[in-house]
Parts: structure tokens; sequence; C-alpha cells
């Protein structure tokens, strides 16, 4: 007992090999945590950069409340808890361990978020202004709701793996693909049909 109270781990099954499965479940939670805020802050601060920047050079707001309650809660939340049950990487028992008195955000997390956001914001941007200037605002912001949306979905892809996306397997988290169909599918429905589109 005095010697349980002490220690950091305790084997309950006499087997060392807990220990490495116990590590690898670990750095593959780490990980996910990572990618999860990753994507959300990544993808949120594309929502900043939309709006602020839409009402800096337009003066218009580029989605309505109701589409930007839509993107957080739909095209954000599958994706996320989805990164979240991400399967641990192949090669991730034999990266160096994290050094516990790093941030989470070291080693260049918070550039390739903020990278990301910007051209997430960016891209919208051209949508909007694409749509306002040919259309009227109307369609403009239709065209700034799918974009967002849609350039999130595959956003959430991009945060995976450091390595090329067909490298780490495209269909290896079954629960992403889900996601991201079902949010495809729910944001073609918001914007076709006509009762939801009002």
């Amino acid at each position: 007992d005095v010697a349980k109270n002490a220690a950091d781990l305790i084997l309950t099954d006499d087997n060392f090999a807990t220990i490495v499965d116990a590590v690898k479940e670990g750095r593959g939670i780490y990980a996910n945590i990572k990618k999860v805020i990753g994507f959300l802050l990544g993808t949120n601060i594309g929502e900043v950069i939309t709006v602020f920047a839409a009402m800096l050079l337009w003066h218009k707001s580029p989605l309505m409340s109701m589409q930007l309650l839509w993107i957080n809660l739909v095209t954000d939340s599958f994706p996320a808890i989805a990164l979240g049950m991400e399967p641990a990487e192949k090669d991730i028992m034999n990266r160096k361990p994290n050094d516990s008195k790093k941030s989470i955000f070291a080693d260049g997390l918070w550039e390739k978020i903020f990278v990301e956001g910007f051209m997430i914001g960016i891209l919208t941007l051209f949508a909007f202004s694409l749509g306002n200037k040919l259309y009227g605002l109307q369609v403009g912001r239709t065209m700034a709701f799918i974009s967002l949306s849609m350039l999130e979905l595959v956003h959430s892809f991009n945060v995976r793996s450091e390595e090329s996306l067909f490298k780490a397997g495209l269909f290896k988290n079954k629960y992403l693909i889900g996601a991201f169909l079902i949010g495809t599918i729910l944001q073609v429905g918001v914007v076709i049909i006509p009762k939801i589109a009002d």
C-alpha cells in the first residue's frame, strides 16, 4: 500500500507491455487534443477575418448571425468530435517524448493555426465579394456561407496529420468521413430547401 501511494504508475496485471500500450494511448489522446484545438481555433480565426475584413472593406456583414451560429454548431462540431476519435498514427511511438514544460501550442502550432485561418478567411471573402458584386448582397452572403462551411469541413482532413492526406490514409477515420458527409448534406439542404433557406 505504501508503494502504491508513492508510485506514479501502478500495473494491475503484472505485464510490462501494458506500459507501452498506456504510453501509446496517452500520446494518441494528446495528439488528438492538439488536432481539435488547431481545427477549432483555425476555423474561428477564419470566421473572424471574414467578418472583420468585410466590415472594413464593404461596410457589410458577409454572414448573418444565424449563419454563423449554424457554422459553429454544425460545420465545426461534428468534425471536431470526429477528430477527437482519430486513431493513433503508426509512427507515434517513434517520436520523442513530449516536453511537459512546453505549451501545447509549441513547435509551430500557433503559426499553422493563423496561416490556415487566414486562408479560410481570404477564400470566403473572395466568394462574398464575387457574389455581392455580380448578384447582390443576399447571393454574396449565401456564397460566403457555403464557402466558409465547406472550407471548414475540408480543413478537418488537413489537420489529421503532418503528413500527406493520402499517406495518412483518407478513409482511416470513419467518424470524420461520416461528419463530413453529414455536414455536407445538412449544408446543402439548408441552402436549397426553400422553407429552411428562408
